[in-house]
C-alpha cells in the first residue's frame, strides 16, 4: 500500500515539505456556508475539562493546537508530524511540545494520553490498522480518540469540473478523482476504527461553499498534488480549463457551489 497516491512517503514529503498547499486547502472554507467551525465543534466531542493529556498526530500547521490554546487547556499538549516543515509552521501556534513522528510508531508508552487526534491524516498512512491500533495503544482506558475524515461526496462538484477540464485538454485519464484517492473515508472508516474501539460513534458535518471568484478553487485545484496521474503531466491547460469554466458558471449562476461533508468519530474502549 505504501505506493498508492497520497500514502507514499514521496507523495507525503512533496505535499507537506511546508504548509503552502494545505493553507491553499484551508482557505477556501472561508467561503462555506453555514460557516462551521469544524476545529471547535470537533474539540468539543472530546468533553474535554482542560487538564488532558492529548496528542494530535497529524498536526499539519497547527490549527488544533491553536484551538486548545485559545482555550485555555491546562494538560500537556503534543504535536506530532511527519514534516520538520510543517512543525516550523505549526510552532506559533502551542506552547507544548512537537515532534517528528509517525502514526505508525508512535513514541509513546502505552496509555499515555486521555486525548488523541487524528484528523484528515489517517488517509495518509499506508498501514492504517497499524496506526489506529497505535492510537488504541497509547489512549488511555477511559481516554478518547478523535478521527476525522472526508465523505466521498466532498468537493464533487470540483471533482466533476477538474475531469471535465482535463478530458477538454490533455485527457480525463490523466486525473484522478478523489474518491479514487479516498483510501479512508467517513463511509466505510466504522469498521476500521471498531477492529480496536469498542465504541466508535460518527458525526456528521456538512455544508456547501458559495465561490463567487475562480482564483481560490484554482489554487485549491493545484495544491492537491495527487490530482494528476503522473507528475510529468503538465497541469497548466487543466487549471486553465477549470478556470474558464469557473468563471462561466460564476457568470452564469452568480457562484460555483461546492458540497463540504466530513464526519468526526469518537472512538472510546
Amino acid at each position: 500500500m505504501s505506493g498508492e497516491p497520497g500514502t507514499s512517503r514521496g507523495y507525503i514529503a512533496r505535499q507537506y515539505a511546508d504548509d503552502r498547499n494545505l493553507a491553499a486547502r484551508q482557505s477556501i472554507y472561508s467561503y462555506q456556508r453555514p460557516r462551521r467551525d469544524l476545529h471547535g465543534s470537533s474539540l468539543d466531542l472530546a468533553e474535554l475539562a482542560g487538564d488532558e493529556a492529548v496528542l494530535e498526530i497529524g498536526c499539519g500547521n497547527g490549527r488544533y493546537l491553536d484551538h486548545l490554546r485559545a482555550r485555555g487547556h491546562r494538560g500537556v499538549v503534543i504535536g506530532a508530524d511527519l514534516s520538520e516543515g510543517m512543525l516550523r509552521t505549526a510552532r506559533p501556534a502551542t506552547d507544548g511540545p512537537l515532534l517528528v513522528g509517525d502514526a505508525q510508531t508512535l513514541p509513546f508508552r502505552t496509555a499515555s494520553f486521555d486525548v488523541v487526534l487524528a484528523m484528515h491524516m489517517l488517509y495518509h498512512v499506508p498501514d492504517r490498522a497499524k496506526a489506529i491500533r497505535e492510537i488504541r495503544r497509547v489512549v488511555r482506558p477511559d481516554g478518547v480518540a478523535l478521527a476525522l475524515t472526508n465523505s466521498e461526496t466532498h468537493f464533487g462538484e470540483l471533482d466533476e469540473l477538474l475531469i471535465a477540464s482535463a478530458a477538454a485538454t490533455i485527457g480525463a485519464e490523466h486525473v484522478r478523482s478523489r474518491p479514487s484517492l479516498m483510501l479512508f473515508k467517513a463511509e466505510t472508516a466504522t469498521p476500521e476504527l471498531e477492529a480496536e474501539f469498542r465504541s466508535v460513534t460518527a458525526h456528521d458535518f456538512a455544508a456547501e461553499l458559495v465561490v463567487d471568484d475562480p482564483a481560490p478553487l484554482v489554487a485549491y485545484s493545484r495544491s492537491m498534488g495527487a490530482f494528476v496521474a503522473d507528475d510529468s503531466v503538465d497541469r497548466t491547460p487543466i487549471l486553465a480549463e477549470l478556470e474558464r469554466r469557473v468563471v462561466e458558471a460564476i457568470a452564469t449562476d452568480g457562484a460555483f457551489r461546492v458540497t463540504t461533508a466530513c464526519s468526526v468519530f469518537v472512538c472510546r474502549d
